[in-house]
């Protein structure tokens, strides 16, 4: 890697090191990394996660889902998750006042600790009405597959029972009243 970068970065017109450069590029990837991982940025992840959530439960109720049992459960466990992210939010401003260095490290471990749980339960939540979505939309296909065999099986019987009664009159001469289809 250091091979591909080092020769482009000798591309870089001006009085500028190719060093000075590389070492600013990795020094805002290291804070853009860290940003990322603070309880703000986190807590507005799972925010959002929340959100898609309840998109995607919203769009199943839409389109029919069955059993309204399992769908208010997960409406309850959303709102649940909602709720630990208000009280995540209370603790995180209520850290603003800690005063001592090592107080707010902690408080904020915690802190980071109830929003990791938060969003496994989340996460856990979209996986459970995704996973009743695709069972639903099984159930769907097998029904639809159950219907063309039973009919694909009718159709062969209708057919075998023409040709059975073609088959007998034309050895017998005898003829029935068949209904025309």
């Amino acid at each position: 890697m250091p091979s591909i970068i080092l020769p482009s970065l000798a591309l870089v017109a001006g009085n500028a090191s190719p060093y000075t450069l590389l070492g600013l590029g990795v020094a805002s990837l290291a804070v853009y990394g860290a940003n990322r991982q603070t309880p703000s940025a986190k807590l507005g992840r799972v925010e959002d996660a929340i959100i898609v959530t309840e998109k995607i439960q919203q769009h199943a109720k839409a389109n029919g889902a069955r059993d309204q049992l399992k769908w208010l459960e997960y409406g309850k466990r959303l709102l649940d998750a909602k709720l630990s992210v208000s009280k995540i939010q209370t603790r995180l401003l209520e850290a603003r006042s800690i005063k001592t260095w090592g107080e707010y490290l902690e408080k904020v471990k915690a802190i980071l600790q109830s929003i990791d749980e938060c969003a496994k339960e989340v996460k856990d939540i979209q996986t459970s009405i995704l996973l009743t979505i695709e069972a639903e939309r099984q159930r769907q296909l097998c029904e639809g597959i159950k219907e063309v065999r039973e009919t694909i099986d009718a159709t062969i019987c209708h057919e075998r029972t023409l040709t059975l009664r073609r088959r007998f009159q034309s050895e017998t001469g005898d003829t029935f009243d068949t209904p025309s289809m």
